[in-house]
């Protein structure tokens, strides 16, 4: 499954949605925007530009409490994706471990603190590892991806629209490589 560069430059994008919101994203909404034009036959450009017109006009204080109540107090709806299978178990800690090898092996350096299953970390990996590495990768976690956009969905959520864009991109990749 040959991954193209914008659909790399897509995963960098997605990754820098949903990051901790702060007033550099707000900054970089013209970027993105562009940025998200750019990109052939994305399907998912006007769930994006919805997420970017909430961001444009909800005061930023309101999007990091929406943020943190979804992502950081709730365990149905965090960004670490092994949670929504494993929970906090053994089994866990295993896929964590897989994980941290995996991007070891591709030589990816991650430049934070986070655990290597947070969802912005993944995307992030996937903007630079192999082809090879990214199908397994997406294959591994499209299931947990889809978890967290229902559930994001049900509660409508302003990031429900960034994840459901983010599953639709993740499946035509999916979908292409089959």
């Amino acid at each position: 499954m040959p991954i193209q560069q914008d659909k790399r430059a897509m995963f960098r994008l997605f990754s820098a949605l949903l990051s901790y919101p702060d007033a550099t994203l707000i900054d970089s909404l013209e970027d993105f925007r562009r940025e998200c034009a750019s990109f052939s036959e994305c399907n998912s450009t006007s769930k994006l530009n919805h997420f970017f017109e909430t961001l444009e006009t909800v005061p930023l204080m309101a999007i990091q409490e929406s943020y943190t109540s979804a992502f950081d107090f709730s365990a149905d709806t965090c960004l670490y994706l092994t949670y929504h299978e494993h929970g906090e178990t053994c089994e866990r800690g295993a896929a964590l471990s897989k994980l941290r090898q995996l991007y070891k092996t591709e030589g990816y350096e991650q430049l934070n603190s986070e655990l290597p299953d947070y969802l912005p970390i993944v995307l992030e990996f996937l903007s630079v590892c192999s082809d090879e590495t990214a199908s397994i990768v997406l294959r591994n976690h499209i299931s947990h991806i889809s978890i967290l956009t229902e559930r994001l969905k049900h509660i409508r959520h302003p990031y429900d629209c960034v994840m459901e864009s983010l599953l639709l991109s993740c499946g035509e990749l999916i979908s292409e490589g089959e």
